[in-house]
């Protein structure tokens, strides 16, 4: 039996989901606190290919026929699937598997300012200003993740898609 639209994308979605949870306990548990650039691009490097991975999937179940339009719906509910899992899981480290999490993450900001020569004066106005924006910062994470994915999907959805031959 053949899997519909949405199980379809929910399913990867939150494979999705699971290999952006798997970076970040990497990250977190080689004590880089979100901080590094490697570890930064193997996410978007994971949600591409999930994302290509799935519309392949997707559009061999279809009989290898697929709309653009359909491509990118497919794409987006799978990006907001794996932008709900991630963002739940974020919640759950930084709250409670490590609420120090957010004090560990300026502590390398601040020493990253020190070692750039910013003076002392401008680190301490980023500094508060991070400080102040942290709890919007989750938030906002959630929209850019919703927006870089419709992005991924507008892209990728125009190497994928296949119309029948007779232009449909």
């Amino acid at each position: 039996m053949k899997n519909s639209f949405w199980q379809s994308a929910v399913t990867y979605g939150f494979i999705i989901g699971l290999g952006l949870i798997i970076l970040s306990l990497v990250d977190w548990r080689l004590g880089f606190y979100g901080q590094n650039f490697a570890f930064s691009l193997l996410s978007y490097v994971a949600i591409i290919g999930g994302l290509v991975w799935g519309a392949l999937a997707y559009r061999k179940q279809t009989g290898g026929v697929i709309s653009y339009g359909t491509l990118i719906s497919f794409s987006l509910v799978a990006v907001v699937v794996y932008t709900l899992v991630s963002g739940l899981f974020s919640l759950l480290l930084t709250q409670v598997i490590e609420p120090s999490y957010m004090e560990k993450t300026l502590a390398i900001l601040e020493d990253s300012l020190i070692a750039k020569g910013i003076p002392d004066h401008q680190i301490n106005m980023i500094m508060e200003a991070t400080k102040k924006l942290a709890g919007l910062s989750m938030l906002g994470s959630f929209f850019v993740s919703i927006l870089m994915g419709g992005v991924i999907s507008l892209i990728t959805s125009a190497f994928i898609q296949r119309k029948s031959n007779f232009g449909v």
